[in-house]
């Protein structure tokens, strides 16, 4: 029997039920009745008072004094307080980094900052017996490829734009197709502002890399979550589809961690001319 099979075979009705009422009620802007929740939900007339009272006693739900309609309780929004703060967005790219390589087949880690433009890898996920070896502790900072965009990006645009060209003649050529070039770079950065996501194309290494920040529930970030593979498993044409993964799975990190969109990806119609049309072309 699968986890998940057997997860739903212990579950509690009554648990559930009171799960469902909670979202109904969640959903309804203005409230449900105890008629409108017994007819929506399917449950006994009995089975909803005894519910109902209960959530309400634990202050889950509250009755409308000027109505007989029941709306989301106090209580819940003390739990969700304390649910933000255990959930870690660090330790939930963490945990993704294998569900991705899996899937996908590529060389996934997960890099935690260490201070401004600077992280280090905590997590390896390795997809199988063929794939780009990657050390724990190793650090990654603006001018290193994917994630060196990533990083330029979560800076403001004139302080990218100064960080580059005041460092240009440092800017470290790792491989013939690094972009030391500002101008090239700066663009590159404009593009990561805009689809939420950078690569690199045999900029930093061999292979190819995608990058995403995560953030946590105050906007800070949290993590980078980065997918490597050679030229021929992670391929030009892939790199969009992977870093829309990788952007939806930040996002949802994020979501969970009781943070909103990322406002990051607001784009500016000055900003992404001649790059909304079409991904990564380098």
């Amino acid at each position: 029997m699968s986890e998940r099979a057997s997860g739903e075979r212990y579950r509690v009705p009554a648990v559930m039920a009171a799960n469902a009422i909670l979202e109904a009620i969640a959903r309804a802007p203005d409230g449900m009745t105890h008629t409108e929740l017994v007819r929506e939900l399917e449950l006994s007339k009995s089975s909803a008072h005894n519910l109902l009272s209960t959530l309400e006693s634990l202050g889950w739900v509250r009755r409308d004094p000027r109505g007989r309609a029941y709306r989301l309780g106090g209580g819940l929004v003390r739990l969700g307080a304390f649910a933000v703060r255990q959930v870690d967005a660090l330790a939930l790219a963490m945990e993704r980094t294998h569900e991705i390589a899996g899937e996908h087949h590529l060389t996934v880690i997960a890099a935690q900052p260490l201070g401004r433009g600077d992280v280090e890898v905590v997590a390896v996920a390795f997809p199988g017996d063929t794939h780009v070896g990657i050390s724990l502790g190793t650090r990654y900072s603006w001018f290193d490829g994917a994630v060196g965009k990533v990083l330029l990006s979560l800076e403001s645009q004139a302080a990218a734009e100064q960080l580059v060209r005041e460092r240009a003649r440092q800017i470290p050529a790792h491989t013939e197709r690094t972009l030391t070039e500002p101008d090239a770079l700066l663009a590159d950065v404009e593009h990561v502002r805009s689809v939420g996501y950078g690569a690199s194309i045999g900029e930093y290494r061999s292979n190819n890399a995608v990058a995403v920040p995560v953030r946590d529930a105050d906007g800070r970030l949290a993590a980078v979550l980065i997918a490597i593979g050679f030229p021929d498993q992670l391929t030009r044409d892939a790199i969009p589809s992977i870093g829309h993964t990788l952007r939806d799975v930040a996002d949802a990190i994020t979501a969970e961690c009781g943070g909103g969109a990322l406002g990051e990806r607001k784009v500016q119609a000055q900003n992404v001319a001649g790059t909304a049309a079409k991904e990564h072309s380098r």
